[in-house]
């Protein structure tokens, strides 16, 4: 007789899922659209008539004009998620995107498209907001003259054409640097409507318009980095993907705080606006999500990021999700925020024709205290100044925690350019550069020369080489791998070829005052930006050249822009009147002095700008001369050549100098010999002394054929490497003669 026991049954176990892709975006959606309503209403986006002197366009403009701008940062934070991942999160195939991140790619093309689609929709839109007209009244004329004519229009047309390009180029490109690219291109598109909306035409709109451009940026980069983490299968690619995007999302929080902080300090005149005001308790709420994201983050390094690492990916999605719910609150408070009216109360100092044309009154007569002092900061360049600085310093620690010494005369060149940049273009000098020929020249001029050549004398190519670090793993290229690919890149190569960097030299110092531009310049913030952005460039691209190139060619490029700078001073010493008198006439203040003797100011600003450019010039042409001469004998720095043949040795990205007779010095060389009596060394870090005897520090040789080595420990080495750029020297590794080829910054 069989017997038959019945067991008990089991427990039942939960099962902790994480959340679908269909259910994530079905809650996103939901979230997004009831607080974009709620902002609205309790904003007063909707109600027109609170916006005093606008007119009313009709309620399905109040309400569609927000949801296709919407969509349109919906479609834009995916694309830029997505192609930013793919870019620079996954792992490829040498220089291809992987199979992950080719999808990524294709699928960013919808987005992209979506992202087109509700661009184009708010031009009519914004025609009937902006005209007050229902938006079947608008027609295509209308909207033709909108896009042509109005700031917000131009905009939305630059935006537009920006976003066809990363359609098609998500929809064609298979490589990482294509991607890359794309992945910037794409975060740039994000910027043209909002640098032409309300904090163009606002006071102070210098730190008003960065601010809100890096505050767009960072959001988007934020947003859509984590929404594309979300879409990535398996476990190894979230994994890698997490723990870069971690570092990405930890600035992005930075950058958000501090420019929501200048924009709210430039829109609300009193603190008590903050508690008083719909617009005020609207920065209060973002305020508070924006910190309770920060505690995300924290939560996502102090735990989820370990057992992600650990193989358990649940916690990771489970925190995420929650986390792109909140974001996308955030997202939709910032929508609203941007069509709700500030406070409207009385600024102490009332606006005026010259306010809203430089975003600050008209100065008083220039004093040192004055020029000094009377700060109008610029979002842009403080930021260029602080991460610079910031990267710059954390880099020579770096080199000192690993027993290396930098140079403290390379730190105090790097860091005062960085003062001289931010004197020049954040404070007070920066108002009298808009209102005088003499100032703007010298403040141009400043940026032209003085900046370059001193952030070149701090060597930031050298620094960045010997402490930036590679991937993880082959596949996934690290920061050291994409400054040599942008190093090496068509673009940069091409401007710091010697005839490209005379021409954009020549082109920056003369076409502002003697061409029709620097008025339309002037009173876009945006153009503004761009062209000091432009002199910065064409004055790096000279100082790279002249630290970096043969003596010949040094001295032929410093003559011609030194030529070009006297012929500049001749001329504006004698012209009567310069094409960019249009926009000096416009904001002349009482203590202007006549064009005559301000022509004269600016003419002897720029013979001082040519005796500096000369000098240091000089300076550099005779320290470049200094590394290749002596006797066929070289140091080299920083290389990692590989030896093959007889006797004959190639180095890349070598940075050589010459002492002694016959005698050769290379710090940490990275050298593989073959042939009878050639030694190969990895990791060495040699030093030569004597005649014909090498003694390596910390080196681990490997000694074939008839050669002698002798590898003893030291102190290591100080880098002293005298160039930035790439060079290949060839020539006998016996005899120690070498010569410099295809230098480039």
């Amino acid at each position: 007789m069989t017997r038959i026991e019945q067991r008990p049954a089991d427990a039942p176990v939960t099962v902790r899922r994480d959340p679908g892709p269909a259910r994530l975006v079905a809650a996103t959606a939901a979230v997004g659209s009831v607080v974009l309503a709620l902002a609205l209403w309790y904003g007063g986006g909707t109600d027109r008539e609170q916006i005093l002197g606008l007119p009313d366009g009709g309620a399905f403009t109040a309400w569609a004009l927000p949801v296709a701008r919407t969509l349109s940062y919906v479609g834009a934070v995916l694309t830029v998620g997505w192609t930013v991942t793919a870019a620079f999160l996954l792992p490829g195939l040498d220089r291809l995107v992987g199979p992950v991140g080719y999808r990524l790619l294709r699928r960013a093309s919808w987005t992209a498209a979506l992202w087109l689609v509700a661009t184009l929709v708010a031009l009519p839109l914004t025609a009937s907001s902006l005209l007050g007209h229902p938006v079947d009244q608008v027609t295509t004329v209308t909207v033709f003259s909108l896009a042509m004519s109005v700031s917000q229009g131009q905009g939305l047309v630059i935006a537009a054409a920006m976003i066809a390009v990363v359609f098609a180029a998500t929809r064609w490109v298979i490589t990482r640097t294509g991607a890359a690219v794309t992945a910037l291109l794409a975060v740039a598109a994000t910027l043209p409507v909002v640098l032409t909306g309300h904090s163009a035409g606002s006071g102070n709109h210098a730190i008003a318009v960065s601010s809100v451009g890096i505050h767009t940026a960072a959001a988007a980069l934020w947003v859509g980095g984590l929404a594309a983490l979300l879409t990535l299968p398996g476990h190894r690619d979230l994994s890698w993907a997490a723990q870069r995007y971690s570092t990405m999302a930890l600035w992005c929080f930075v950058l958000m705080g501090l420019s929501g902080i200048a924009n709210t300090a430039i829109r609300l005149y009193q603190p008590d606006e903050l508690w008083s005001t719909r617009y005020g308790v609207l920065v209060l709420v973002k305020s508070v999500v924006l910190v309770a994201l920060g505690v995300f983050g924290a939560a996502h390094r102090s735990r989820t990021l370990p057992r992600l690492a650990a193989g358990g990916a649940g916690a990771f999605r489970r925190l995420a999700a929650v986390e792109i719910l909140v974001l996308a609150g955030i997202v939709a408070v910032g929508v609203a925020m941007s069509r709700a009216p500030s406070p409207v109360t009385i600024d102490p100092a009332e606006p005026d024709v010259y306010t809203e044309l430089l975003g600050f009154p008209l100065p008083a007569a220039p004093t040192v205290a004055r020029l000094l002092g009377q700060p109008v900061p610029d979002a842009y360049f403080l930021l260029i100044a602080v991460i610079g600085g910031g990267l710059y310093l954390a880099g020579v620690r770096r080199l000192r925690r690993a027993g290396r010494v930098w140079p403290a005369a390379r730190t105090i060149c790097f860091l005062a350019g960085m003062l001289v940049l931010v004197a020049v273009t954040c404070l007070g000098f920066a108002r009298y550069a808009a209102v005088t020929h003499a100032h703007h020249i010298g403040q141009h001029l400043a940026l032209l020369v003085a900046v370059p050549l001193l952030v070149c004398g701090g060597a930031p190519g050298a620094l960045a080489g010997a402490t930036l670090r590679s991937g993880p793993a082959s596949d996934l290229p690290g920061a050291l791998q994409w400054w040599e690919t942008l190093r090496a890149s068509g673009p940069a190569r091409a401007l710091g070829h010697p005839v490209s960097a005379v021409v954009a030299f020549v082109a920056c110092l003369y076409l502002p005052y003697f061409a029709p531009v620097l008025s339309w310049l002037m009173q876009r913030h945006v153009g503004h930006l761009g062209m000091l952005t432009a002199f910065l460039a064409a004055g790096g691209a000279v100082a790279t050249v002249l630290r970096h190139r043969s003596r010949r060619v040094g001295a032929g490029v410093l003559a011609a822009v030194t030529a070009a700078l006297l012929l500049f001073a001749l001329l504006v010493w004698r012209s009567d009147r310069l094409r960019s008198a249009e926009w000096f006439n416009l904001v002349r203040t009482d203590w202007a002095p006549v064009p005559a003797v301000d022509h004269r100011y600016a003419a002897w600003t720029a013979l001082v700008a040519a005796v500096v450019l000369t000098t240091a010039g000089l300076a550099l042409l005779g320290r470049s001369a200094a590394t290749t001469t002596g006797a066929g004998r070289a140091t080299t720095t920083d290389a990692r050549p590989t030896t093959t043949g007889a006797g004959r040795a190639t180095t890349t990205d070598a940075r050589p100098t010459t002492t002694g007779a016959g005698r050769a010095t290379t710090t940490d060389a990275r050298p593989t010999t073959t042939g009878a009596g050639r030694a190969t060394t990895t990791d060495a870090r040699p030093t030569t002394t004597g005649a014909g005897r090498a003694t390596t520090t910390d080196a681990r040789p490997t000694t074939t054929g008839a050669g002698r080595a002798t590898t003893t420990g030291g102190d290591p080495p100080a880098v002293t490497g005298s160039d930035d750029a790439p060079t290949v020297a060839v020539g006998d590794d016996r005899a120690g003669t070498g010569r410099r080829d295809d230098p480039r910054g």
